[in-house]
Formats: structure tokens, C-alpha cells, sequence
């Protein structure tokens, strides 16, 4: 079972931004994975059985993405652009 956008953005809401840079790499990597995967049809059959299954995990991180690209966008915004911290100073094991 899959945890709703919301639920999902409000685990994200303590996070470091270079830590919500990671977790967007992660999605990313599962949604460009998933998609090669349907462009060649060469997905198994142990994937299909999973639960849950690749499609919804698929839509689901598209959803997930959507909503942590708005936080990020936020959160750069106020802590970065408005605020006195530099991205490139700070935080640099987590990426």
C-alpha cells in the first residue's frame, strides 16, 4: 500500500534540502527505470506480482515527485533566496 502525497510530504517537511535533492534523485531513478522498462517491454513477470505493483508505484512517485518539486521550490525559496543560507556550503555528504 502506498502512503498518500500528503502523508508522503509531510515526512519530507524536517529534511535538509541537499536530503530532498537525494530523495527526488531516488524517484527519478525509479520513474526513468520504470519507463525504460515499458518502452522495451522487457519487464519480468516477478515484477508484476509484486505488490504493490510497478504501475502504481510508478503514479504514485510521479505524484510524490510533483509535490516534493513544489516543497523544494518553496523551501529553496525562503531558506536560500530570501534567507542567508548557501546551498553549496552546507550539507555536503548527503547528496
Amino acid at each position: 500500500m502506498m502512503i498518500s502525497a500528503d502523508t508522503y510530504l509531510q515526512n519530507l517537511k524536517g529534511v535538509s534540502y541537499r536530503q530532498l535533492i537525494a530523495e527526488r534523485k531516488r524517484l527519478c531513478r525509479f520513474i526513468n527505470s520504470f519507463e525504460k522498462k515499458e518502452i522495451e517491454n522487457s519487464r519480468n513477470g516477478k515484477e508484476r506480482i509484486t505488490n504493490p505493483s510497478p504501475e502504481v508505484k510508478y503514479c504514485c512517485y510521479l505524484e510524490y515527485l510533483s509535490v516534493l518539486c513544489i516543497f523544494m521550490k518553496e523551501k529553496y525559496n525562503s531558506e536560500y533566496i530570501w534567507g542567508d543560507r548557501k546551498l553549496s556550503c552546507e550539507e555536503r555528504d548527503e547528496i
